[in-house]
């Protein structure tokens, strides 16, 4: 029976260390996709009475960037939600054993 209940320990601290680090993984592409959004800003910025397609592209750069800011910033917090469910799982199977 010990050996059924370090493996489920086991397996509950990997899971939780692996969805941590998708976290993380999904935190640094909310801040590529940032930056992407300044890129944007600044093609409309210096480009709004030049060259209409560097404007357009600026525009377009700002729309997608936004979007994908709230999308990924939107499984940032369900996968947090997730943790903590995990943990809270992981904290009453412990306390069983």
């Amino acid at each position: 029976m010990t050996v059924n209940t370090d493996r489920t320990e086991k397996a509950y601290k990997i899971e939780i260390l692996f969805q941590e680090r998708m976290i993380r993984n999904l935190q640094h592409w909310q801040s590529i996709f940032s930056l992407l959004t300044g890129v944007g800003v600044l093609f409309i910025y210096f480009f709004k009475n030049k060259n209409i397609w560097f404007f357009g592209s600026g525009i377009a750069l700002c729309v997608i960037g936004i979007l994908v800011i709230l999308t990924v910033g939107y499984a940032i917090y369900t996968g947090k939600k997730n943790v903590t469910r995990v943990i809270e799982r992981y904290d009453s199977v412990e306390k069983k054993i």
